[in-house]
């Protein structure tokens, strides 16, 4: 024990919550390292001052910074139907950016927006009034969970509609949401 804890441990304080800040266990190098993050430290005037009327503060605070601040979401759309008795088909691959550095939510929310803009663009095209396709993505705060859903309310019958994911693409939504997953052998849908 050093002698300014000794004199200390005999002094009972009011405060529910007393720590000693002394120079044990400090690091004095200016030098930072990226990965360790970003040295914040107490003026040291503050940290020898032997008085118990200081209240607990940080010693350290880490700032990391992360690489990568959005990731690649490659849809692809696939859509068989039949116009003027031919059979034909409509794709349509799409790169949507998601931005990591704003909230999950509005994450979230880019992802569906910019999947829908694609279906209506397919319905404008086409004038496909009689059907309705849209993804639905919802996060439930409560329970921590994710539930990504795609709708066909009331597709045509000679109608087939494909919406397909690349495999990074799912592999970088799931660590987004703080899932384990294991990195894919190929980027396939």
């Amino acid at each position: 024990m050093l002698p300014i804890e000794k004199e200390n441990s005999r002094v009972a304080t009011t405060k529910p919550l007393d720590e000693l800040f002394t120079n044990v266990g400090q690091k004095f190098e200016t030098e930072t390292v990226k990965h360790e993050g970003y040295r914040f430290d107490y003026p040291l005037r503050w940290l020898r001052d032997p008085s118990v009327t200081k209240a607990i503060g940080f010693r350290r605070m880490k700032f990391v910074s992360v690489e990568d601040k959005s990731f690649p979401f490659i849809v692809r759309f696939h859509i068989d139907y039949i116009s003027e008795g031919k059979r034909k088909m409509w794709e349509e691959i799409e790169l949507i950016q998601v931005d990591l550095s704003s909230s999950l939510q509005t994450a979230l929310k880019s992802i569906e927006d910019k999947i829908n803009s694609c279906y209506a663009k397919y319905a404008d095209e086409y004038a496909n009034t009689e059907s309705t396709l849209y993804v639905r993505i919802v996060y439930d705060k409560q329970n921590s969970q994710v539930s990504f859903q795609i709708y066909e309310d009331n597709p045509k019958k000679d109608e087939q509609i494909y919406t397909e994911f690349t495999a990074m693409s799912w592999y970088y939504l799931q660590r987004m949401l703080n899932q384990k997953v294991k990195l894919p052998l190929a980027n396939i849908y």
